[in-house]
């Protein structure tokens, strides 16, 4: 669908007014932290495009206006080697390069260290990463996260399931063993308890593991109408294939990783099909456009500038660096303290989802999109006013696939 239109259209289009002209008072730099190298750097590659694109945004609009004067942002990325230990060095290396705003960390882990460095020198740092509630909970005054958190990560499927008829009585959870994963899982069984699921089973397998059999079997023995798994891309795929070849049918099956994945509809060929996902945003996402793109300009036009189309790190990346800008806007200073107390009241309608800061710097106004492999393609599932596709449920079985 992306294809139909023309290079020189969507750039035509998607082009800011030239009639703000180019910024001319003095660069506000900002210092940005981000795992390019090491094992998180694949989203924080694509979140250095999504800053750059933010950045070449502003600068061709007439920059940041402050005190009526446009400035042009200069974000410096600096890679943490996907290493916490390194993002905290970084961190203090830029504020001492004198960065007194801060965009990153891209991941929970990095951001963990950074976070406190941010705050020890009250330096307000927008996160395209931070999502974890155990690094929210501290409640830094001077972190701000565009993500949703974690804990909510399967409360839109929950949502939705309950929407559809027949409607779901039980269900019962799979998780792998690391922290985070198993903090998204007891919160998703005690959202299900309170919006009326009967929990039926929840057990932790390692993480990694090549056979989920007997975890699979336990889960599935209580008959639930709900399958949800919380983990990794790899332990996606090996459920559903497992879960195939044991004949496993529940009306839908869910997971926090995988479904959205080229690789998880590549491997699983029509097998993939009917598995529902979560993620935080997605180019079919009809959210309103604000003073920016709506999702579709924005990816089309993403995708003029880098040859590819953005993905959930790219687009958290730049709703960060939009809501800074928002902020010394609305502050009408680059003085840290200002802006803080202006992302502390912000309150933003954007192509990522309405961004609104709770007192502990967590965006709770934004919800996590559904998603669904229908007929071998990824759609848009949930919220239903931004979705592109209806959810195709129950689920009808591996043979029908």
């Amino acid at each position: 669908m992306l294809g139909l239109i023309t290079l020189s259209a969507v750039l035509a289009a998607c082009s800011p007014n030239a009639s703000s002209g180019l910024p001319t008072g003095e660069p506000i730099n900002v210092g940005a932290v981000l795992s390019l190298t090491g094992s998180q750097a694949s989203g924080g590659q694509m979140a250095k495009e999504g800053y750059l694109f933010c950045q070449n945004w502003i600068n061709t609009s007439g920059g940041i206006k402050v005190q009526g004067v446009g400035h042009p942002i200069n974000i410096d990325m600096v890679d943490d080697q996907s290493r916490p230990s390194i993002a905290a060095t970084v961190t203090e290396q830029l504020i001492t390069q004198h960065h007194s705003l801060l965009l990153g960390a891209s991941n929970d882990a990095t951001a963990a260290r950074a976070a406190p460095v941010a705050e020890q020198h009250q330096v307000p740092m927008v996160s395209s990463g931070a999502s974890s509630d155990a690094i929210l909970n501290n409640n830094y005054h001077y972190l701000f996260s565009v993500l949703a958190p974690d804990t909510r990560q399967l409360q839109g499927l929950i949502d939705m399931a309950l929407s559809l008829k027949p409607r779901p009585q039980s269900v019962s959870l799979l998780f792998a063993s690391d922290a985070l994963s198993s903090e998204v899982a007891y919160a998703t069984a005690n959202y299900a308890q309170a919006s009326g699921l009967n929990v039926l089973y929840g057990s932790s397998y390692a993480t990694g593991v090549n056979d989920l059999s007997a975890q699979l079997g336990a889960a599935a023995g209580p008959g639930p109408d709900l399958l949800l798994e919380v983990g990794h891309p790899s332990e996606s795929v090996r459920t559903i294939q497992q879960a195939r070849q044991m004949n496993i049918q529940p009306k839908l099956l869910g997971f926090t990783s995988g479904p959205g994945d080229a690789a998880f509809t590549r491997q699983l060929h029509k097998a993939a099909n009917y598995s529902f996902g979560t993620t935080q945003w997605m180019p079919a996402a009809r959210n309103p456009r604000g003073s920016f793109l709506d999702s579709y300009h924005y990816a089309l036009a993403y995708q003029g500038q880098f040859g590819h189309l953005p993905d959930d790190h790219s687009a958290a990346a730049t709703a960060a660096c939009l809501t800074l800008d928002a902020a010394i806007e609305q502050a009408n200073s680059t003085l840290p303290q200002w802006v803080r107390d202006s992302l502390s009241v912000i309150d933003m309608k954007t192509f990522f989802g309405e961004i609104k800061f709770d007192g502990r710097g967590a965006n709770m106004a934004k919800p996590v999109y559904v998603q669904q492999v229908q007929a071998g393609a990824t759609v848009l599932v949930w919220p239903p006013q931004i979705a592109s596709a209806r959810p195709r449920y129950p689920d009808p079985g591996w043979a029908k696939r």
